[in-house]
């Protein structure tokens, strides 16, 4: 068996950004820290926080002391306004990413745009960016077929999630630009997660199968699973070792392992020497 990794693993700048500001609050020791929603999707690491004391909480209501850290994903601007009339002390831990996208969503707000934004809709990065123009219509679409329910108007302005697939954000602007009026579109992914897309891709087209290690509630994770089996590779998205299925991996001579963004680099490398010592004695490069 060979095993093979693409250049890009390990955390983008956002979540090495929340995770640095949690530590950090969690060392100086000065009273309660939480977070306010998961500060990021990959269960392991939200365990080991807890372990130093973070705790997660849905909502403010419990709390009257303390400090709190606001998602990687962004937050409704409202409750930082609550906590802050609580007297708790709030960290604003967004990825500067997904600040770039209610900042936008803002503008195109008021230049009075129909603001379309292409994502999922129970996302947590497109909940708070919804609610940064609380004024405004937006529609959300996840795939080409969801523009005909969009109203003709004759300014739309398109706004995409940071961790949506490079792919389905072409495909859905194809259909916005047939329709009349006029039409602003911006490439908000991010430029780490659509790089490691381009990676993927291109590493699961060299290998019989791929191993995608990440959070099951992680969306930039879950899109390179969609874009290996778009690519009719066999599969497999786990969030820890412990999750490897053997008995069917042994059947590929070669396999391809990546990670999300909010994936611990030493994750996957452990999951790669946990192969390579069960199936082989020595991992070789693939040309």
């Amino acid at each position: 068996m060979r095993i093979f990794l693409p250049s890009g693993i390990g955390f983008c700048f956002g979540v090495i950004n929340a995770l640095q500001l949690a530590k950090s609050e969690l060392e100086k020791k000065e009273g309660p820290v939480y977070s306010l929603g998961e500060l990021i999707h990959n269960p392991l690491v939200i365990e080991q926080l807890t372990k130093k004391g973070m705790r997660v909480i849905s909502n403010l209501s419990s709390i009257n002391k303390g400090t709190v850290i606001t998602r990687a994903h962004g937050i409704d601007p409202s409750l930082i306004e609550e906590g802050k009339k609580r007297g708790l002390r709030v960290i604003d831990a967004t990825c500067p990413y997904v600040a770039k996208v209610q900042k936008i969503a803002k503008f195109l707000s008021q230049q009075f745009y129909q603001i379309v934004m292409i994502g999922s809709e129970s996302h947590p990065e497109v909940k708070a960016v919804k609610a940064n123009v609380p004024n405004q219509k937006m529609y959300v679409l996840s795939n080409p077929a969801q523009v005909k329910n969009i109203p003709q108007s004759e300014n739309i302005g398109v706004i995409v999630q940071t961790t949506e697939l490079l792919d389905n954000f072409q495909n859905i602007v194809k259909n916005l630009v047939k329709r009349r009026g006029e039409i602003r579109v911006f490439n908000t992914i991010c430029e780490v997660i659509r790089q490691r897309q381009i990676e993927v891709k291109n590493l699961a087209k060299k290998v019989q199968a791929m191993i995608i290690v990440g959070g099951h509630n992680s969306s930039n994770t879950y899109q390179l699973v969609k874009l290996c089996q778009s690519l009719k590779r066999k599969t497999y998205f786990v969030e820890r070792k412990e999750d490897l299925n053997f008995d069917e991996l042994k059947n590929f001579e070669t396999i391809g392992i990546a990670g999300g963004t909010s994936t611990p680099r030493e994750i996957i490398q452990d999951i790669k020497k946990i192969l390579e010592d069960k199936f082989t004695k020595e991992g070789e490069k693939l040309n």
